[in-house]
């Protein structure tokens, strides 16, 4: 049984077994997280599917993600079969003009790896660097580069990191703008937007994709685009793999199984992460929460309660008064422009960063706060992926939430080390009277621990007023 692997592994119809099709929609299928989360809000599940199934049958074909090599060697395996490939990958002739580029070990271990096999994802918490390994892949293998990202932050961070460090004038997809180029950075959101002809032409240019924060594989504009691209080479990068939806395994089909996972516990030990101290905010907020049905209300009475703002405004003011840089996460819009204005009213240089705020207006705040002329930055889950901002030493979790990935990734905001800054802390607001957000919060702490390796019994909590 021959299959052929380009973007994705496509074999005659004619050629599988029954049985063998069975047994790999069965192994191919994952739970469907939109079903789910309709359930559990007590919705009819309507038009969504149980399950996603990740095998196409289309015109006498069966295609399967190319990373569902191993799967389908197992599938046939049961049946006696063996499988051999016809590889029809792209490497294009053009060879890039860039310079060697300096890797730590394990990033250099990473980019090695990716040569040897062509394709895997890369494991490196916030501040490991992982634009350095896929910049570093780029430089070794010299191959024209797809870089995908999903917001136009990331966008702009590979294009000035590929400028400085390697002296690449990459080309950009989004924000209106069409540039490609040898080494081009796309906004996934605009590629999804071409006709099908004109995006499997400009994919097909490519002998090296780049995923970053590649765990966002599993949504459907992700994979959509990556199962249509041929390059040979195929290169994730992620802090946080683990998704909240089940869906993790998706990162193998599409991408490769891991090639490098590196723990915070290493980049400590290597003097790369600095270790930040976990304080837990005790407030006294209060509301019977009886039900799924309550949980919004919930949210929006957590977000105006004056004695809980208060009490995040107080902890963030002495900190910054001190000469800390600050990040304020919400899950709120209208939260953090409360909570902005009253740490002005405090007399501390405070600024709103949602998504409603323009990029240039994004790009001009940063900036403010990298050169040490803004205190305070209040975000939303904006600021969870792609804030390059070292000389953050202090985030507060000013809303509630238990995502895994979030959480991780709040974390290794503060663990990059700057020369001025010389320790890091997380405040974390915890609504010990209210049942859920209780449970929530010890879910925090048990991943705190873990990422830090510390007993949760060591991270400390405090009660009420600074």
């Amino acid at each position: 049984m021959r299959a052929r692997v380009d973007a994705a592994l496509t074999l005659d119809a004619r050629e599988v077994p029954p049985k063998v099709v069975e047994r790999l929609c069965r192994m191919l299928s994952f739970p469907n997280p939109a079903f789910l989360d309709r359930l559990r809000l007590g919705l009819n599940p309507g038009a969504e599917l149980e399950t996603v199934c990740f095998v196409e049958q289309r015109a006498g074909e069966l295609r399967l993600p190319r990373g569902a090599i191993h799967v389908l060697r197992r599938a046939a395996a049961q049946d006696g079969l063996i499988v051999a490939c016809d590889d029809a990958r792209v490497l294009p002739e053009v060879t890039l003009d860039v310079p060697a580029l300096a890797l730590r070990d394990y990033q250099s271990n990473a980019v090695d790896k990716l040569v040897k096999v062509t394709q895997g994802t890369v494991v490196i918490p916030c501040g490991g660097g992982k634009t350095r390994v896929g910049m570093g892949a780029i430089a070794k293998l010299r191959t024209p580069t797809l870089i995908l990202v999903h917001t136009l932050d990331l966008a702009e961070q590979w294009l000035g990191e590929l400028k400085d460090k390697l002296g690449i004038e990459a080309g950009l997809i989004g924000d209106g703008e069409e540039r490609p180029a040898p080494v081009t950075v796309a906004v996934i959101q605009a590629l999804v937007r071409w006709e099908a002809s004109k995006l499997e032409a400009f994919l097909g240019g490519f002998g090296l994709l780049i995923l970053d924060e590649a765990h966002h594989v599993a949504a459907s504009t992700f994979h959509s685009v990556v199962d249509r691209c041929p390059a040979r080479y195929r290169l994730g990068l992620t802090a946080t793999p683990d998704r909240e939806d089940g869906l993790t395994a998706l990162l193998d089909l599409f991408l490769g199984a891991p090639l490098v996972t590196v723990t915070h516990d290493e980049l400590v030990a290597a003097g790369v992460l600095t270790v930040p101290d976990i304080h837990s905010i005790e407030t006294d907020f209060q509301y019977l929460y009886t039900g799924a049905e309550d949980y919004a209300p919930m949210l929006a009475a957590v977000a105006s309660d004056p004695a809980r703002n208060a009490l995040i405004v107080e902890h963030v003011a002495r900190e910054a008064h001190a000469g800390h840089v600050c990040l304020v996460l919400s899950g709120r819009i209208d939260h953090c422009h409360t909570l902005a204005a009253a740490i002005e009213a405090e007399g501390v240089s405070a600024a709103v960063l949602t998504g409603e705020v323009k990029r240039a207006v994004r790009k001009e705040l940063l900036d403010r706060a990298r050169a040490g002329e803004l205190a305070v930055i209040v975000a939303t889950s904006l600021a969870d992926e792609g804030l390059d901002l070292p000389r953050l030493s202090r985030v507060f979790l000013a809303y509630p939430g238990r995502a895994r990935g979030r959480t991780v990734q709040r974390l290794g905001r503060l663990m990059r080390p700057h020369a001025e800054k010389t320790d890091a802390a997380l405040f974390d607001f915890v609504d010990r009277k209210v049942p859920l957000l209780r449970r929530h919060h010890l879910e925090r702490r048990k991943l705190y621990a873990e990422v830090l390796g510390v007993p949760a019994s060591k991270l400390g909590t405090r009660k009420g007023a600074a």
